[in-house]
């Protein structure tokens, strides 16, 4: 029976972490050891993950000093025991099903990655969902049908640990947009992929997450520095179309996000006009320019 290390990055989430760590305890599938990493944060988060874990014998806390997501990940990594490695965003919750029809889905088999659906809290503004079970192995396959190239969450995926470690593979120390930097390498190294119908991931929508919480010009050159590196990744392993025919394709989910979320900003504060003004930058080079 396979074991999943559940690791979430705790910072300044007490809204969320009630929702997110029930939907993780409670769990159809059970063989779970599920990892906190206590990032410095400065609300009581500790005060809801210690009630949990005093509940629960599978929980275990690690505490940190502030140092961001990608160590936070990082260290649950080098602490994490079982086969494969899940990465939970504090404010995200899954289905109670969702460990159970991952793991059933594999059958024995060994793949490094095994790859759920995922549900926004707008909807369908936001969602990627697999019809059938497949297993993607050449590099063209795994990247057009994951979509990996422009949607580089990690929580989408479970992660076998003994292949994150055979190749190295960690989160880039004080950067942002991490996952455009990580996720892209994996599914290129990975033996094969196998995707999951009728799972759900949920996104929830934080206003007060690193990215959402206030505009940075910091936040705009560490985008486009990790946009070169992953323009420099598709030159280099010849995936130009599969970009291409993947952006066109996601033009117009991009157009109705945009609408959304000019809607709820026009009275918000200057900051957050300005990220959403970057977003629409980045947009319009999706819309108007080539990938290369």
């Amino acid at each position: 029976m396979k074991k999943i290390s559940v690791i979430i990055p705790v910072y300044n989430v007490e809204k969320f972490l009630p929702q997110c760590l029930s939907s993780i305890v409670h769990q159809t599938y059970k063989n779970l050891e599920i990892i906190i990493v206590d990032d410095g944060s400065p609300d009581n988060s500790e005060q809801i993950y210690t009630y949990y874990a005093n509940n629960d014998k599978r929980i275990k806390v690690i505490k940190q000093q502030n140092a961001g997501i990608s160590v936070a990940r990082n260290t649950g990594i080098k602490h994490a025991t079982g086969d494969y490695i899940h990465f939970i965003d504090s404010d995200d919750y899954i289905d109670l099903d969702y460990y159970e029809k991952m793991i059933s889905a594999i059958q024995n088999t060994n793949p490094d990655i095994i790859a759920g659906g995922v549900i926004s809290q707008n909807g369908k503004s936001y969602s990627i969902q697999y019809k059938t079970r497949t297993i993607l192995t050449t590099l063209s396959e795994k990247f057009l049908i994951t979509n990996a190239l422009l949607n580089c969450t990690v929580w989408r995926y479970l992660f076998r640990r003994k292949f994150l470690l055979d190749n190295n593979l960690k989160f880039p120390d004080n950067k942002i947009f991490e996952d455009i930097l990580f996720t892209p390498d994996a599914i290129r190294l990975a033996n094969y992929i196998i995707t999951v119908p009728d799972t759900n991931y949920h996104y929830v929508f934080n206003k007060n997450s690193i990215l959402n919480k206030k505009y940075s010009q910091n936040h705009e050159q560490q985008y486009l520095f990790a946009e070169q590196v992953r323009d420099k990744f598709i030159q280099k392993y010849n995936l130009k179309d599969i970009y291409a025919f993947n952006k066109r394709t996601d033009i117009s989910t991009y157009k109705i996000i945009a609408f959304k979320i000019f809607k709820t900003i026009l009275n918000h504060e200057t900051n957050e006009k300005k990220y959403f003004l970057f977003g629409i930058r980045i947009m319009k080079r999706y819309i108007k320019q080539p990938p290369f």
